[in-house]
């Protein structure tokens, strides 16, 4: 592989930081991967000369307390982390009133539902179906994934900061939702897949089953709940959700889980896509002097894209 240079810089003016990250690759082929940070980004700034003010213009007062940092995606996580994964630990009486009702709701639905919907999408299965599953389902999968990267190049070539944010918001759900609290579940639960035909109600703790709840239906719903609560339009949302469903269908359309798996993942989904979403517009609100710029390095010896933020 090339190897892959990443260099860190910065500068102190008048209106702030600004960190320039470098990604570049250069070497020779075969050569192995390497990565090297500045460690004192602060000496890298002080080294450089200070942008120099606009005429006219005051100079601000030495004593005054300096604004607080925009947020980074480090930040972001972190704050995002402790908000939803300790969640639990900040609810009232009224919390777990609502959280046992949702839990209760998931375990009737299941009991009235599992065996019926699986035994009808088995019975009714038909070829325009099993092309719709078969598109939509990687939504839940790698499909998502390259949304969230559409999301994220637009929001950083047409300089979109709603994009931008959906493109952040959506990744830290989906990894709080779909790596972390899913797969957490699926092991301690140990629920059987429909498939291994032992019933609705064989639950295996931590056997390695992993039926419940849906990862698929997870990450759909995180991914469409960031772009819901970041929309305005009622059809950004019910596009959204539409397709997060048609994820949860075409899992049990293939026998891979029961319609209560897709419950639970579909509630995981959205509360922690939507929390996540309030949690960072109240970061963001205390600095909204964030400024992202691109621009392509390409010479005889690099090729690589340098990111400018600006704080």
């Amino acid at each position: 592989m090339a190897s892959n240079l990443v260099r860190h810089g910065g500068r102190l003016g008048r209106t702030g930081t600004a960190v320039a990250l470098a990604f570049l690759l250069s070497g020779q082929a075969g050569a192995d991967t390497r990565i090297e940070v500045s460690s004192d980004l602060a000496a890298a700034a002080a080294a450089t000369e200070p942008c120099p003010a606009d005429p006219g213009v005051e100079a601000p007062d030495a004593e005054a307390p300096a604004p607080e940092a925009s947020p980074g995606p480090v930040k972001l996580a972190l704050e995002d982390g402790k908000y939803i994964l300790g969640a639990p630990v900040r609810w009232n009486g009224k919390d777990w009133l609502v959280f046992s009702g949702v839990a209760a709701g998931v375990v009737a639905f299941g009991f009235a539902a599992d065996v019926p919907a699986r035994n009808k999408t088995q019975s009714n299965q038909t070829p325009a179906l099993d092309d719709l599953t078969r598109i939509v389902e990687p939504f839940g999968a790698e499909y998502s994934w390259a949304v969230i990267g559409a999301y994220g190049i637009a929001g950083f070539v047409f300089r979109d900061p709603d994009a931008r944010d959906i493109a952040v918001d959506s990744a830290l759900a989906s990894i709080l939702a779909s790596v972390i609290i899913t797969p957490v579940l699926k092991r301690v639960i140990g629920r059987a897949r429909p498939n291994q035909d032992e019933g609705s109600t064989a639950f295996h703790p931590f056997s390695g089953d992993q039926a419940f709840p849906s990862g698929h239906t997870t990450q759909a719903f995180a991914v469409a709940s960031v772009i819901s609560a970041h929309s305005d339009k009622v059809w950004v949302s019910i596009c959204a959700y539409t397709v997060a469903g048609l994820v949860g269908f075409s899992r049990i359309y293939h026998d891979a889980h029961w319609s209560s798996d897709v419950a639970a993942g579909a509630v995981i989904g959205t509360v922690v896509g939507r929390g996540l979403v309030a949690v960072n517009r109240r970061l963001r609100a205390r600095n909204e002097n964030l400024h992202v710029a691109f621009a392509p390095i390409l010479d005889e010896d690099r090729r690589g894209l340098e990111v400018v933020v600006r704080f």
